[in-house]
């Protein structure tokens, strides 16, 4: 008897769980969808742009495009938190558009990375590329001095700051930026924050997966 009634808990509590599995499921693919299709809509001028291709060049660009949807699709159903959901999405919508396409495996990392990267994190990688980004832009790179005087700009001032270099460290760990070798007139005595420059893959990310990518 006691073993029916625990048998039937358990079958209670599968289904209850499954049910909410899928209900989260679809729940993330549709928001995934609609971050792809309001970003698609801020981008209508890119929208424009494909629309005078050739014909081919557009199914191309297409053909490249709807397995990196699938893939994020998928990547949506395992991921936990909902704004990185939505930046799979900008990701997705912004690889639409980018003039010239880009590279599946590229797009493929992208998604990977805002994966794993908190809002925190987003905002440090920010604020690192509106006080570095034009300059990586403009030369495809930033050079050492140039970084380490620019550094100060940001939010963070010269204030000497554990988080911040916990959230670099794990920026650079995904090629988004660099820490900044010190001055060499510098002691084994200095206090100092470390300094980071951002990298072209840092500024790529920035400009796909927080919807400032444009034409």
């Amino acid at each position: 008897m006691r073993v029916t009634f625990a048998v039937t808990v358990l079958r209670g509590i599968s289904e209850r769980l499954i049910s909410h599995i899928q209900a989260d499921r679809m729940e993330k693919m549709d928001l995934l969808v609609n971050a792809v299709i309001e970003e698609l809509e801020r981008l209508k001028e890119g929208l424009d742009e494909i629309g005078k291709e050739s014909s081919a060049q557009a199914k191309g660009r297409f053909e490249v495009w709807f397995p990196l949807l699938v893939d994020g699709l998928k990547r949506a159903e395992r991921t936990r938190a909902r704004d990185r959901v939505t930046r799979i999405g900008l990701i997705l919508a912004n690889a639409l558009v980018s003039p010239p396409p880009i590279k599946s495996d590229n797009v493929e990392e992208m998604m990977r990375i805002a994966m794993e990267l908190s809002d925190r994190d987003i905002y440090f990688l920010k604020e690192l590329f509106k006080i570095e980004g034009d300059l990586v832009e403009m030369k495809g790179r930033i050079d050492r001095t140039s970084a380490w005087m620019i550094w100060a700009n940001g939010p963070w001032g010269e204030r000497v700051d554990g988080e911040i270099d916990s959230i670099f460290s794990k920026l650079e760990s995904f090629g988004l930026a660099a820490r900044l070798a010190p001055p060499n007139n510098l002691t084994i005595n200095a206090d100092f924050q470390n300094r980071y420059a951002l990298l072209k893959k840092g500024l790529d990310f920035a400009r796909f997966a927080t919807g400032s990518c444009g034409r």
